[in-house]
């Protein structure tokens, strides 16, 4: 990596007006980003990730956001650059998405709500987005001084994103992403740097929860085994909350991300458990920190949350969920629904006041044909 040492330096030097700052030790990237902000001399900061290519034009329409708005916090169009190939795939304007998140905290893209579409004055009109996913974003000095910067108790990188994306919308602003500025970024499918990923990252998001979910952090904790561990103090941020006299997550929620259900308003969820091979429960098995949840299988109980916290929305085949039995052991798979133990299950948690009527008489006739 020497063409990031001397060789940059004397790069640099060349170019009036970039800045090369360095630190001492390793910061991370959140607190890395903090670090240049008491030498800025514009009114905007502007962050984009090291793997990012920016499209023509890309800066004007951020800036002019903020300009006439300065809580506006925008990120730009995210397309997408091939991390082999580096083929620059640009996002088209029928097919853009917002950010989101499930409750496990991970953000997500998500597609654009008709309530949202509706309220755009034209196509090209920037638009609400719950969350931003963090690396490409533009925002007022001032705005980001008066909502706290970023809780410096978070380590390396992860849940950033999603504390800047609550506190903006909770505390006085709004968060958008603009479809006239696009930014190329390389999604990378193995993350080179060597550091504890998954113990770091939750950490900062046990610590996101503590501050800004109130009663509905309980959701990312199940999810988690109710494992917080060492979070840290969160007192001074929980204090900085008070102070700017934030919204609720539950005003969040009801008002700037109503389609993200909420497992209470569900007629069941937790553990799947398997009536004909007891002590057997569904889990959504990880294969790698990006593929999680892509499979599912049938392990043991563990009771803990986790992958093995499952929700029932609604049937979309008249197939049943059983346990078939195979050289390798036993797999969940889709058949003919039929009076066998295999095919009954029975949910952690029900919440019978969710049935309606209909549901409750269907539930009666199944229970009548399927007596265990």
């Amino acid at each position: 990596m020497d063409h990031l040492k001397k060789k940059l330096e004397k790069y640099v030097r060349n170019t009036p007006k970039i800045r090369l700052i360095r630190t001492t030790k390793r910061e991370g990237l959140i607190r890395a980003r903090l670090l240049p902000i008491k030498d800025l001399k514009t009114p905007v900061i502007i962050y984009l990730d090291s793997h990012c290519e920016c499209a023509d034009g890309w800066l004007e329409p951020l800036l002019q956001c903020i300009k006439e708005n300065p809580t506006r916090v925008v990120s730009p169009v995210v397309d997408h650059i091939h991390d082999t190939t580096f083929e620059y795939i640009a996002q088209t304007i029928d097919d853009l998405r917002i950010g989101g998140f499930k409750w496990d905290l991970k953000f997500e893209w998500i597609g654009v709500p008709r309530a949202v579409i509706e309220k755009r004055s034209n196509i090209y009109a920037p638009i609400a987005t719950p969350t931003i996913s963090g690396g490409l974003f533009a925002i007022h000095k001032d705005f980001f001084k008066k909502l706290g910067y970023y809780d410096e108790g978070l380590e390396i990188w992860g849940a950033e994103n999603l504390e800047l994306s609550f506190k903006t919308w909770m505390c006085g602003g709004s968060l958008e992403i603009v479809p006239c500025s696009h930014v190329g970024h390389v999604f990378k499918k193995n993350i080179s740097s060597a550091f504890p990923a998954q113990e770091t990252i939750r950490r900062n998001l046990v610590r996101l929860a503590k501050v800004w979910l109130d009663e509905y952090a309980k959701y990312f904790y199940e999810r988690i085994g109710n494992d917080l561990g060492d979070y840290g103090n969160v007192s001074s941020r929980i204090e900085l909350r008070k102070e700017m006299n934030c919204k609720s997550f539950k005003w969040y929620l009801e008002n700037i991300y109503p389609q993200l259900e909420v497992p209470d308003n569900n007629i069941a969820s937790g553990g799947i458990l398997s009536i004909g091979s007891p002590g057997i429960c569904l889990d959504a098995y990880i294969i790698s920190r990006e593929r999680y949840g892509d499979t599912v299988k049938l392990l043991p109980c563990h009771f803990q949350g986790g992958n093995q916290t499952q929700t029932i929305r609604h049937r979309q085949t008249k197939k049943c969920l059983n346990v078939g039995k195979f050289p390798e052991g036993l797999k969940v798979v889709l058949s003919q629904c039929s009076h066998s133990s295999s095919q009954k299950w029975v949910m952690e948690h029900f919440n019978p006041e969710k049935l309606t009527p209909l549901m409750q008489n269907e539930i009666t006739q199944w229970y009548n044909m399927t007596i265990l």
